[in-house]
C-alpha cells in the first residue's frame, strides 16, 4: 500500500525529468530567510506561506488566515557592505573610475517587498524584487558582469489534499500556482568592446543592456506526500517544477526564468516546548551543473519566540535566527549562492535581514 501511494509522486518526477539542461542556476523569485538559512531547502518541507514559491502542494496543509501586511527584506554580499558608497555611485554613474575601485570585489545587493494574503489551502502575493550586482576582474584586460534587474507582479496558488476525508491519516497533496510578472533587465557579461563604450557614456550603455519592462506569464506545479508515524512525528517527500517550460518576457533584454525541477525528503518531530525539522532537497535538476551544486540540507529548531536554522547550501554553511512574537517576525540570515557550474567556482556569501508584520484575518 505504501508503494502504491508513492507511485503518483514518482511519475510526477519522472515525466518532468525529460527536459533540456541549462547552465544557468537561478535563485528563488523572492528572498526567503527561513529557506535560505536552512540551506536553500523547502521542497519537501513546504509548510509556510513561502510554499507559494517552493512547492505549491504545501499550501494544502495550511489552515490559517493571515495577512502579511509588511514583508521587507534586504540582502547583500560582504563586499557590498564594505564598499556601499562606491557601489551606489557606480550604478548611478557607471564610469571607469568607479568601476576600477571595485576591481576584484563581488558586489551583490537585493531588496524585496512581499505582502502575502494566506487563507486555508490558498495564498496570493504582490511581489517586488530588485537586484543589483557587479564583478570585475583583470585590470590589464578587464572583464566584468553587471546586473540590474527589477521584477514585480502577482502570484497566486492553491493546494489540494487528495486523501482528505479518507480513513488514512497520511496525506497526498498537489498544488499549482500562476504568475503574471513584469521584469526589466538582468545579469550580463560585458565584452571588452562594451567596457570601452562604458568609458565614454556608461549610463547610456547600461540602459541599452537593460531595455524596458517585459511581461511574462508562468506556472508552478507541486506534489507532496506526508506520512504521519504518530501524533508527534511526520515524514515528508515532495517534488516541484517551477516556471513550467520556462517563463519568458516580452522584452528580449529581460532575463528569462528557466524551468527548475526539484525533489526532497524531510521529517518533523514535535517536542514538549517546540519542534525540530529536517529537509534534504535536490534542486535545479533540469540544469547543467555538478550534483553537489544541486544539494541542499537544512534543519530547524523552533522554540517559543525563537527559531534557529542551520544548513548546507551546495555544501556551503548557512545559518539564521528569527524572533517571532504574534504579529512581528524579524529574521537574520547568512547564506551562499553559487553562480558557477562546478563546486566553489563562483561562490558569494550574503547576509540578509527581513521584517514581517502580519495580522490574523
Amino acid at each position: 500500500m505504501v508503494v502504491k501511494r508513492w507511485i503518483p509522486l514518482l511519475l510526477f518526477v519522472g515525466l518532468l525529468s525529460f527536459s533540456d539542461a541549462r547552465a544557468q542556476i537561478t535563485n528563488s523569485l523572492v528572498m526567503q530567510p527561513r529557506s535560505m538559512a536552512m540551506g536553500g531547502t523547502g521542497v519537501a518541507l513546504a509548510d509556510d506561506e513561502y510554499a507559494l514559491f517552493n512547492n505549491p502542494a504545501g499550501l494544502a496543509g495550511q489552515d490559517t488566515r493571515r495577512f502579511k501586511l509588511i514583508g521587507v527584506g534586504l540582502g547583500a554580499s560582504l563586499d557590498t557592505y564594505t564598499e556601499l558608497s562606491t557601489s551606489l555611485n557606480t550604478f548611478k554613474n557607471f564610469n571607469i573610475s568607479d568601476l576600477n575601485q571595485l576591481m576584484g570585489k563581488n558586489i551583490a545587493l537585493r531588496a524585496d517587498m512581499v505582502p502575502i494574503v494566506q487563507l486555508p489551502h490558498f495564498a496570493i502575493t504582490y511581489l517586488y524584487d530588485a537586484q543589483f550586482g557587479l564583478t570585475e576582474n583583470n585590470l590589464a584586460n578587464p572583464t566584468f558582469q553587471v546586473g540590474d534587474m527589477i521584477t514585480h507582479g502577482v502570484q497566486a496558488g492553491f493546494g489540494w489534499n487528495l486523501m482528505q476525508g479518507k480513513k488514512s491519516t497520511d496525506e497526498l497533496r498537489v498544488g499549482v500556482t500562476g504568475k503574471v510578472l513584469w521584469r526589466k533587465g538582468g545579469f550580463y557579461d560585458v565584452s571588452t568592446s562594451g567596457f570601452l563604450q562604458a568609458t565614454s557614456n556608461g549610463s547610456q550603455y547600461l540602459n541599452s543592456l537593460l531595455g524596458n519592462y517585459g511581461m511574462g506569464i508562468g506556472a508552478d506545479l507541486g506534489a507532496q506526500y506526508v506520512k504521519h508515524l504518530d501524533k508527534d512525528t511526520s515524514l515528508f517527500s515532495g517534488a516541484s517544477v517551477t516556471d513550467v517550460g520556462g517563463t519568458k518576457f516580452s522584452d528580449p533584454h529581460a532575463l528569462s526564468i528557466p524551468m527548475n525541477i526539484s525533489v526532497g525528503v524531510g521529517a518533523e518531530r514535535k517536542l514538549a516546548i517546540g519542534n525540530v525539522k529536517f529537509d534534504f532537497d535536490v534542486r535545479n535538476m533540469s540544469q547543467q551543473t555538478a550534483f553537489v551544486n544541486m544539494t541542499h540540507i537544512g534543519t530547524e529548531l523552533s522554540l517559543p519566540l525563537l527559531d534557529f536554522d542551520l544548513g548546507l547550501s551546495q555544501m556551503h554553511a548557512t545559518y539564521g535566527v528569527a524572533f517571532d512574537i504574534w504579529i512581528l517576525r524579524v529574521s537574520a540570515t547568512s547564506y551562499t549562492e553559487e553562480y558557477g557550474i562546478s563546486y566553489g567556482q563562483d561562490t558569494v556569501r550574503k547576509y540578509m535581514l527581513q521584517i514581517d508584520f502580519s495580522l490574523p484575518i
